[in-house]
């Protein structure tokens, strides 16, 4: 039994653990098929223990732990995945010419394929803790104080654009100078076990390690919470990823998707 304050130590292991068997529900797929080689295919289906994502009615999803590469879809889908995908290699499934030979395909249903992205985790014995400029003050919001964040709508990566969406945020670290908020890392409970955190600082207020700070502190948060954090972002983003990998967070799994076209307007 934990002790007054004691929380659950997490490690390489079994993280990876509580990621397999996430994904494993997200995907609908066996548990089997990301430590093992080739190409798996499910139908994409609402299975408890996913995050709280909303499943489309058109759907493409492909996944990779390093090793096999999953990939789960819609049933009408079915046949085109497996004519065109199944007999491939994760290199050449993730490869651009593939990419873009699947966004020709859902372009038929008016969706694009989004770019890879990378998902990094961190545990305890992996966390590289950042202090943040001597100028700046950081603080910790919960739920209940997060309004005037939402207000100003300039952390949408952070924060979202709702106050209370299907996955809401449930902690967020913000960075104050002066008077003025400058930075927002929120933690969003996509999951029971795992929460996604997203940084936001103001252009005038980056490259001075702010946002390595924010998410130093949120993490910190989330471990004494005892929720795996997890972090994204595109294969192109060099700086995001530095700063993941700074702190200690490692990449677990890479992943894209189809989805509708990006729109300007942001979602409701």
């Amino acid at each position: 039994m934990k002790g007054y304050g004691e929380t659950t130590m997490l490690d390489r292991e079994s993280a990876l653990r509580t990621v397999r068997k996430i994904l494993t529900a997200d995907f609908a797929c066996e548990e089997r098929c990301f430590d093992a080689e080739g190409v798996f295919i499910f139908e994409a289906k609402e299975v408890a223990g996913s995050r709280r994502f909303p499943l489309p009615e058109k759907s493409l999803f492909v996944v990779t732990m390093g090793k096999g590469v999953v990939v789960s879809c819609s049933a009408d889908r079915m046949q085109w995945v497996v004519e065109n995908l199944s007999h491939l290699t994760r290199e050449e499934i993730f490869s651009p010419a593939n990419i873009a030979r699947m966004g020709e395909y859902v372009a038929l249903d008016g969706q694009v394929m989004r770019s890879p992205e990378l998902k990094y985790i961190c545990t305890q014995d992996r966390f590289q803790p950042c202090l943040p400029p001597a100028d700046i003050d950081v603080v910790m919001v919960e739920k209940d104080g997060m309004q005037e964040l939402y207000e100003t709508g300039r952390f949408p990566n952070a924060m979202g654009y709702r106050l209370d969406p299907a996955r809401p945020r449930m902690t967020a670290s913000v960075a104050r100078y002066g008077e003025q908020t400058v930075g927002v890392a929120g933690a969003a409970a996509d999951h029971d076990e795992m929460w996604q955190v997203g940084i936001d600082v103001l252009p005038d207020y980056r490259r001075r390690g702010i946002g390595k700070a924010l998410v130093s502190r949120l993490t910190e948060s989330l471990f004494t919470k005892e929720k795996l954090p997890y972090y994204l972002t595109s294969v192109s983003n060099i700086l995001s990823r530095r700063l993941a990998v700074a702190l200690g967070y490692w990449p677990a799994w890479v992943d894209f998707y189809s989805g509708e076209a990006w729109s300007r307007t942001p979602a409701p």
